[in-house]
């Protein structure tokens, strides 16, 4: 697995999680509109039917579908079974069996666990990029027995706390999207940049340092290119040119020091890489709509603590 990639697909930050359990038996079917989130299909045991745009795909007992995007689908026992609406449950005779589970009167044959992934996608324009649907059958036996006892895991025990189910699920989220910019095949002209490991990998220091003056000339020459031609393909995987995303970047790693510590605000400037506090007030101003001692003192009280101190 590249590294590029792995850094890439921890750009998404997480929001919030939900997984659910389904035991499922006779026939069952369910069609979904477009989500705002990233979903997962799981069968633990059993298995049914994905189906994406006009792709059908087949999910076996410790296989995953993942829609990156949540495009509209539809999830069944099998193709034939007719859907029921997306405020319905999978199948009619159905009941609780805990805060997250449901089983169907029916003897069950399927245990499905669904993991839905609430994403700021702020700082991933590349999501648009990714394809609709990532099956992972298990051709990476390591990765995959990993993911499988990971859902076991959340779907098996509730009293997991909610910080310590966000942070498992995170990591899993951050391998699932590491994973779909690995399986890039289908025709989209943009997805070249995201082939281009150099790039990738260039970008990646960039995030990681922002407050350093990374001239584009010489990242160009890094990957052996021309200034032009990396500006451009730069553009094409971030959604924005370089530059606006390094200033993009600064402000946001700012914001965090003036929420997260009590350093002066000429310190904060000189660490996200700007030498005068008057115009890193300025741009702080414009990107977040406030000063950043004002930025400060509504992040407090919203808080309703004192900043920590940071070393240094």
């Amino acid at each position: 697995m590249s590294a590029a990639f792995d850094e890439l697909a921890r750009t998404l930050r997480l929001q919030g999680t939900e997984v659910q359990q389904f035991d499922l038996g006779e026939r069952w079917g369910k069609r979904m509109p477009a989500l705002r989130k990233a979903r997962v299909y799981a069968a633990l045991q059993g298995g049914g039917w994905v189906g994406v745009d006009r792709q059908q795909l087949a999910l076996g007992a410790g296989e995953i579908v993942f829609l990156p995007r949540g495009d509209a689908h539809w999830v069944h026992d099998r193709p034939s079974t007719a859907s029921l609406g997306c405020y319905d449950a999978f199948c009619k005779a159905m009941r609780p069996t805990g805060p997250s589970s449901m089983r169907t009167t029916a003897p069950p044959d399927t245990r499905l666990v669904i993991v839905d992934l609430q994403l700021d996608v702020a700082g991933a324009p590349w999501m648009s990029l990714l394809p609709p649907v990532v099956h992972l059958e298990g051709d990476t036996p390591g990765l995959s027995r990993w993911m499988g006892e990971t859902l076991r895991l959340l779907a098996d025990t509730p009293e997991l706390s909610p910080a310590l189910r966000d942070g498992i699920v995170e990591a899993f989220g951050h391998t699932l999207f590491a994973t779909a910019l690995r399986t890039l095949s289908w025709p989209v002209p943009s997805t070249d940049a995201l082939r281009d490991e150099p790039i990738a990998a260039a970008l990646a220091e960039v995030r990681a340092q922002p407050e350093e003056d990374f001239e584009l000339g010489e990242l160009a020459r890094r990957v052996g290119m021309s200034r032009s031609a990396f500006a451009a393909r730069a553009t094409a995987m971030l959604g924005e040119p370089l530059g606006s995303y390094v200033r993009r970047l600064r402000l946001e790693r700012a914001a965090e020091l003036l929420g997260g510590t009590n350093l002066p605000v000429k310190v904060i400037a000189g660490r996200v890489g700007y030498d005068s506090e008057a115009a890193f007030a300025r741009a702080f101003a414009r990107a977040h709509g406030a000063s950043p001692r004002e930025y400060r003192i509504a992040h407090a009280a919203g808080q309703g603590r004192e900043p920590r101190r940071a070393a240094g």
